[in-house]
């Protein structure tokens, strides 16, 4: 297992600038995941980390020793890649072994017919051997160890890759979108999977993605990047619930939080397009700000209740155990889409006028700059974030 710390890490490709003075300290056996959008930064400081990327500025630390000369293969860190990267004329055991075989046995030893005669030689192979099969059975793998990457699912070349990884002990596992070539119900399995590895193992895992969903329910950490520099750090609950910046609220979250135009009075009381809120703004905006809303925090309310949104019902999105209703609101510029459940919606029909209710104190404001503005309730002296 391994700290990972991060000082001041930037990165040029050229005259782009693709990471800002990073600082990230990653926990002896933590599980972390880096999540942003596509191109913005999260693979190569995963690239950097293993010392397949030289950084522009910065140093990166595994357990208090800088490593930024140590080669990548010194580094005693394993990578999975978005492809398993497989050698498919080999078979599974092989596989698993031939990163063992490069590491431990020298030249003379792996080569097959005088290495069979070096005593040494022998012994080790069969350590390594056993290495695999425990790494095998631990993966559940073990009765396909004799087949060929080609004979197996999309999920068994990534128990496959992984394994290669285990093998090889390291101090910590670096992921790059992982589970991205697998199918939608493969992907939930093997998030499990992941999940219960590391529980397993113990081993710091570092975990790029994309998807805000492999992030929430897989991190004991979530760090958010966009355009090079990291938004917020938290765990997953923190970073949901409480964004600390407007393009966090709108990455984290599905359906996507709506965003509507505020307005406060003299007092700081907020309203959003004539619906008073139940909060209050802790110090004077500058300028113009936007209220968040998470579409779970909506309703259908009864028709002519004070305190509600009016729109138009403009398509009803049915996923089983929730319903998704998008409403075009009457002010004729804004559109929302709210979270409910079946019953609550089952006489909702296209078309219809809708009553949108807000839950209490649950908005979110942010400044004209994306940062988050605090809110205090109406009574002064409960403080509310």
């Amino acid at each position: 297992m391994a700290r990972i710390t991060l000082r001041g890490i930037s990165k040029n490709f050229g005259k782009t600038r693709v990471l800002n003075s990073i600082d990230l300290e990653i926990a002896d056996g933590e599980f972390l995941t880096l999540l942003g959008p596509s191109g913005c930064g999260k693979t190569t400081i995963l690239r950097i980390i293993a010392g397949l990327e030289a950084q522009t500025a910065g140093d990166v630390e595994i357990d208090d020793t800088v490593v930024n000369e140590v080669r990548p293969s010194r580094r005693d860190l394993a990578m999975v890649f978005q492809t398993y990267a497989l050698y498919p004329h080999l078979t599974v055991r092989q596989n698993l072994t031939t990163p063992l075989l490069l590491r431990d046995l020298g030249f003379w030893e792996r080569l097959p017919l005088i290495g069979a005669l070096i005593p040494s030689s022998r012994a080790k192979k069969q350590a390594l051997a056993a290495v695999v099969r425990e790494a095998a059975k631990t993966l559940e793998i073990d009765h396909l160890l004799e087949r060929k990457p080609g004979q197996l699912s999309g999920g068994q070349q990534q128990r496959v890759a992984l394994g290669r990884a285990m093998v090889r002990k390291p101090v910590a596992f670096l992921m790059d979108e992982p589970l991205s070539n697998l199918d939608a119900a493969l992907r939930v399995h093997m998030r499990a999977e992941l999940v219960g590895l590391h529980r397993t193992l113990g081993t710091t895992f570092i975990y790029v993605t994309h998807d805000q969903v492999e992030a929430l329910t897989m991190s004991d950490r979530m760090v958010v990047i966009m355009d090079g520099n990291i938004l917020q750090v938290g765990a997953p609950n923190e970073v949901y619930e409480n964004p600390q910046d407007r393009r966090v609220a709108e990455f984290v979250g599905s359906p996507k939080i709506n965003i509507l135009p505020g307005e406060c009075d003299s007092s700081g009381r907020l309203s959003c397009l004539g619906v008073a809120l139940a909060r209050r703004l802790e110090r004077p905006a500058n300028g113009s700000f936007t209220i968040g809303l998470r579409p779970e925090h909506l309703e259908l309310g009864p028709k002519n209740r004070s305190g509600c949104f009016v729109g138009r019902l403009n398509y009803v999105e049915n996923l089983g155990s929730d319903i998704h209703l998008h409403i075009a609101l009457n002010d004729g510029a804004n559109n929302i889409v709210a979270r409910v459940k079946p019953y609550e919606a089952q006489d909702a029909a296209i078309g219809d006028e809708v009553w949108i209710g807000l839950d209490r104190g649950k908005a979110m404001a942010f400044g004209a700059d994306g940062q988050r503005l605090a809110l205090i309730s109406n009574k002064k002296s409960e403080q509310v974030s």
